[in-house]
Order: C-alpha cells, then structure tokens, then sequence
C-alpha cells in the first residue's frame, strides 16, 4: 500500500540511526561480561601477537589447568583464591560489604556489584526498547491499518527508536561505569576468566 511506502521513506533516517546502533546494541547486551573486563584494550593486545600461536598457547593453558584440577582436588579453587587476592574479601555478608567504608576493599567490591547490577537492568531495559522497534518497523500495512485507524503510526515508530537510542546510551553508560569500578577493584589488574567468575559467584552476580 502507498501508506507503507510513505511511511518508510519519512521514518528512513531514523531507522538508519537506529540500524547502525544495532552494533552496540548487540555487543552491549549479547557479552556484557567480555566488555566489562576491557574489551577493547584486551583484543588489541591480543590481536598484535600470532593469533594462532596466542589460541594454542591459551588452549594449553586452559587443559594444564584442568589436568591440575583433576589431580589435586581443591587446588584449583586456592589458585582462583591466591589470584583473587584482596577481592576474597566478596566472602564478607551482603549487608557488610553495602556499609563498608568508601574506598575500603569490601566498600569498592559493593560499588562494583551495585555497578554490575545496574548495568543488567539497563541492558534488559534496552533490550525491550530494541524489540519493540522491531516489532513496530515489522507490521504489515494490514497490521499498521489496524493497530492506527486514526493514523499516529509514524510518531511511534520515531518514539520507540528515540526510546531505544536513550537506553542504548544509557546502557553504553552503565558499561562504561561497571569497566571502571573492576578496574579500580583490581587496580588495573586483568583476572582470567575462572577468578572473574569466581569474583562474580561470591558478589551473587
């Protein structure tokens, strides 16, 4: 119908904004995880090495570690414990470490899971911005006649992409604050993925 094709034409711009956010989108909600560990700075210093001979070496790393599970028990929980460090003290009750002095140890872990957890909400509240774009820009024109007898269908579709951006900043936001407070609870310290997800079990993140 005409109407689709108007339609679609006069929202172009915004659907462009929005498709080339989709990148952002897609990295901040599908590895939260990777990106708050520095993802950037990690995949330069890895990409200026051999990659191939980077992937062995860590494939070894990771069947060594492994092996030395299988054979000494809980040695592999007191590695992730003495490369933990300072961070062991995530063991300390909830409510301890949310009234820990600001710059103490147990005060820095709580900022950092308060940023944790903030960064999750933020990405959940993006992820239901982004699909209901989706949904809108997907309606058939049978769909569009329906759901807007009275017309209004372009003003929505231009609300929920600025809803979208605005989570879609905000969640950048948010990453960029749970990044900072890792690093300033490791003091720049990059840990390996076991220790990180050690970090998180203890915070219950």
């Amino acid at each position: 119908m005409n109407f689709k094709a108007s339609t679609i034409l006069k929202i172009t711009c915004v659907a462009l904004t929005v498709s080339t956010a989709a990148a952002t989108f897609v990295a901040t909600s599908a590895t939260p995880a990777y990106a708050e560990r520095g993802g950037n700075g990690n995949g330069k210093a890895r990409g200026n090495g051999n990659g191939r001979g980077n992937s062995e070496a860590r494939q070894s790393r990771r069947e060594a570690r492994e092996a030395s599970r299988g054979n000494n028990g809980n040695n592999g929980r007191g590695h992730i414990a003495r490369e933990l460090k300072g961070l062991n003290a995530a063991h300390a009750n909830p409510n301890a470490l949310a009234n820990a002095a600001p710059g103490s140890m147990p005060g820095k872990l709580n900022e950092y899971k308060e940023a944790h957890q903030n960064l999750v909400e933020t990405v959940a509240i993006q992820d239901v911005a982004y699909a209901e774009y989706q949904r809108l820009i997907g309606l058939s024109p049978e769909e569009i006649a329906e759901a807007y007898p009275d017309g209004g269908y372009e003003g929505a579709v231009t609300s929920a992409a600025d809803e979208y951006l605005a989570a879609r900043d905000d969640a950048v936001a948010a990453q960029d604050l749970a990044n900072d407070r890792l690093s300033t609870l490791t003091d720049g310290r990059e840990l390996s993925d076991d220790a990180f997800s050690e970090l998180k079990r203890l915070l219950n993140l």
